[in-house]
């Protein structure tokens, strides 16, 4: 072998992985540039045709895996509703709670005074509910100031979600069926004529009466003490009459009916106000 052949052939290794790496770098780049066109056509594709039913990426599904241990439990809430023994009152500055002792001291003046002038006005009306609260003591004298009979004081039907209870009660009706109807929404004046709308109210009742058919029902008319006793018995016996009357055009002789006229005598009030005197004026129905 000669000097010059030795020299032709030494570059052959340094040629072969010259070629070898440029090979592997072509590969590299053909690799790296065919998954990003693949990234951009899935990116579009997603945008174009979405899944149905998406799924969180499993990258997130893995984080969310090792982040559960380190999220604080939330608080139970309670069963019945009471709060924890955790929960502070809220606390109120010196200046504020000086004002709410105020304000509670004013609401306790104005109760009182409420309270008193109730008070008042049932002794001026001749009635006293001390047991009742003071709702109905002001539901009681406004019932006696349109002249009908408030409930009895045990009554605990006032304040009835009821249609017909409720009416029954404004009406003056008792557990025992006792009606007490003021004159004046039955009757003009000093006359006997049953006024157009008393109907309406007699019709009420008179769904109540057919409830006791063959009952005697009992019909007594009263009058102020104002005007001629005589008088004022005829007029108590006519009023309680046309009454009377009403109810048989409807009912029949299925009921027997007892009509008396008292006049001025059995008063529910003293006839020294004109409150009082109409409170006086009425017509009592009751069964037997």
């Amino acid at each position: 072998m000669t000097a010059n052949s030795a020299d032709k052939t030494s570059p052959q290794p340094s040629t072969r992985r010259r070629s070898w790496l440029l090979v592997v770098i072509f590969r590299v780049l053909m690799l790296g540039l065919g998954g990003g066109v693949a990234l951009i056509l899935g990116i579009v594709l997603a945008n174009v045709y979405p899944s149905p039913n998406p799924q969180k990426p499993l990258v997130l599904k893995i984080q969310s895996y090792f982040d559960k241990p380190l999220k604080a439990a939330a608080p139970k809430a309670s069963p019945t509703g009471v709060s924890s023994p955790t929960e502070k009152i809220p606390q109120l500055s010196p200046v504020e709670r000086q004002q709410v002792e105020a304000q509670l001291t004013d609401f306790q003046v104005q109760l009182k005074a409420i309270n008193d002038k109730v008070t008042t006005l049932e002794t001026q009306l001749g009635t006293s509910r001390p047991n009742d609260s003071l709702e109905r003591r002001i539901q009681a004298i406004s019932l006696l100031l349109q002249g009908v009979q408030p409930p009895s004081e045990n009554d605990t039907s006032v304040g009835s979600a009821d249609a017909k209870n409720s009416s029954a009660d404004s009406l003056g009706l008792t557990n025992k069926l006792k009606i007490t109807l003021p004159s004046d929404v039955l009757f003009d004046g000093s006359n006997s004529i049953l006024r157009p709308e008393a109907g309406l109210i007699l019709d009420q009742i008179m769904a109540d009466l057919r409830n006791y058919p063959a009952s005697t029902i009992h019909i007594a008319g009263y009058t102020d003490s104002n005007g001629d006793p005589d008088n004022n018995r005829a007029l108590s016996f006519l009023r309680a009459k046309a009454v009377e009357q009403y109810f048989a055009r409807t009912l029949g002789r299925e009921y027997r009916w007892l009509v008396i006229g008292y006049g001025a005598t059995n008063p529910v009030a003293a006839n020294d106000t004109d409150a009082n005197q109409q409170r006086n004026r009425r017509i009592e129905i009751s069964v037997d």
